[in-house]
């Protein structure tokens, strides 16, 4: 589906629907209409590279590659709904390993040795 959509004073935008495997899929960005009370000419160009043109009485209004600007593949990963993090984890950038031995203490009790050699 392709044309104009002018609803009231609110909404004001050409829609560009394509159905792809029974799903009808909007064009993400906004393109604004004419709203004028005149005729206008509305052109929808589509190329064999996936390249797409909207044009307003010849006048390019938006274009871009047809993958980027609708959603014809599903995401690469899907959310898992009953996915939950464990009760124990921690969402700090930096934090400390109650296993590790701090280097840093161990140095300055060797240096505090040092400076008590007689």
């Amino acid at each position: 589906m392709f044309g104009p959509d002018i609803c009231g004073s609110g909404i004001k935008r050409v829609h560009v629907i394509f159905n792809n495997k029974g799903e009808n899929l909007l064009i993400d960005k906004t393109i604004r209409c004419e709203d004028d009370k005149f005729t206008h000419v509305y052109t929808l160009i589509v190329n064999p590279d996936n390249t797409y043109e909207v044009r307003i009485d010849g006048e390019k209004k938006q274009s871009g590659n047809m993958k980027d600007d609708w959603n014809f593949e599903l995401p690469k990963e899907i959310q898992d709904p009953d996915a939950s993090k464990p009760e124990d984890w921690v969402d700090a950038p930096m934090m400390d390993d109650p296993e590790d031995k701090n280097q840093r203490d161990g140095m300055i009790s060797q240096k505090q040795s040092w400076t008590t050699m007689p």
